[in-house]
């Protein structure tokens, strides 16, 4: 069955991680995903993180360009004009340098959808900065949000800007641009910040009620259970905490659940967790309206992609090796 984004060429010019992940989600629902990489490594990943790139560009297809020499950038040109994107993760004003940013190949494809994925955006004094994930959840505010209990800022253990603030935010991005190229038969230019993306995950903070959601409070907390496993409850509606704190035997807790002082009730939940293991209190309570769940170990769980009923994903190949593709494309 065809997929969503079948007959849909992208030219993927980023490396490492953000742009890796949102081409090849793309491709999971169809559409054919060019790596444009520069000779005589390609993108480094597939030397510094080597599983992981196999694990992000599956499904692809890689041509070695040099876009400084002459011929390469003719060769480039080509594969633009027959282009529906083109994702780009270079710092601001590396692709005009070239005479191959979004102005000039609009000239060559009208109908070109252009994504420039960088940190901080392509303006303004950051624009030029080195960053990492760490630096554009730091300039979010996103960092901010995520406290130890001794007030230090945590990093988190997955990439929340790179790939929320920035591999969802690309897909966001063209998606929209190619419904609406459907009416006006024109590509556009989509700039994406993973700065910006990243505070864009901040309504609740922004609300002003962080901590609610930051472990203060027994009734939305992280406890440790029997045999070094631990249980997310996440019980905020006043209902939800009641059902948990009648299925734990502790109802006093109950009107409790918003107490300034909440020593005394996640000590108490807590003994009452420790007496079985993490998987055993989702056996006997996951089914009870209490939000309650295990902290599943990552090798547990496997990724899925949204199902569409009539469109759906596809498995993909293994990466391809570098130029693998060569011959295949002008």
């Amino acid at each position: 069955m065809p997929g969503a984004l079948e007959g849909i060429r992208i030219l993927d010019l980023t490396r490492l991680l953000p742009g890796a992940v949102a081409t090849q989600w793309l491709a999971e629902f169809g559409a054919e995903v060019i790596k444009i990489e520069q000779p005589p490594i390609g993108d480094y990943a597939r030397a510094t993180y080597a599983a992981l790139f196999e694990q992000t560009n599956r499904g692809k297809k890689s041509v070695e360009i040099d876009l400084k020499d002459e011929r390469g950038r003719a060769s480039f040109l080509k594969l633009a004009a027959t282009a529906d994107v083109l994702i780009e993760g270079f710092r601001p004003g590396v692709m005009d340098r070239m005479s191959l940013g979004y102005a000039s190949l609009r000239e060559v494809n009208p109908r070109l959808i252009y994504v420039a994925l960088n940190g901080y955006g392509g303006e303004g004094p950051e624009a030029q900065l080195a960053g990492h994930d760490v630096n554009y959840l730091a300039m979010s505010g996103v960092l901010d949000t995520i406290r130890s209990r001794d007030g230090v800022p945590v990093i988190p253990g997955i990439q929340i800007a790179d790939l929320a603030g920035g591999s969802m935010q690309s897909m966001i991005g063209i998606l929209l641009a190619l419904e609406a190229r459907h009416r006006t038969g024109l590509g556009q230019r989509v700039d994406v910040s993973m700065t910006d993306g990243a505070a864009a995950l901040l309504p609740v903070a922004r609300g002003g009620r962080v901590d609610i959601l930051n472990g203060r409070f027994a009734c939305y907390h992280v406890y440790p259970a029997a045999e070094d496993s631990f249980v997310a409850i996440g019980a905020l509606e006043p209902k939800f905490w009641a059902n948990l704190c009648r299925e734990l035997g502790c109802e006093q807790l109950i009107a409790q659940q918003f107490a300034p002082d909440q020593s005394k009730a996640i000590e108490t939940v807590e003994r009452k967790l420790a007496g079985a293991t993490a998987e055993e209190w989702f056996a006997r309570l996951g089914a009870k309206d209490c939000c309650l769940t295990p902290v599943r170990p990552l090798q547990a769980v496997a990724p899925r992609i949204p199902k569409l009923s009539g469109t759906p994903g596809r498995e993909l190949s293994p990466a391809p090796r570098l130029g693998e593709h060569n011959e295949e494309l002008p």
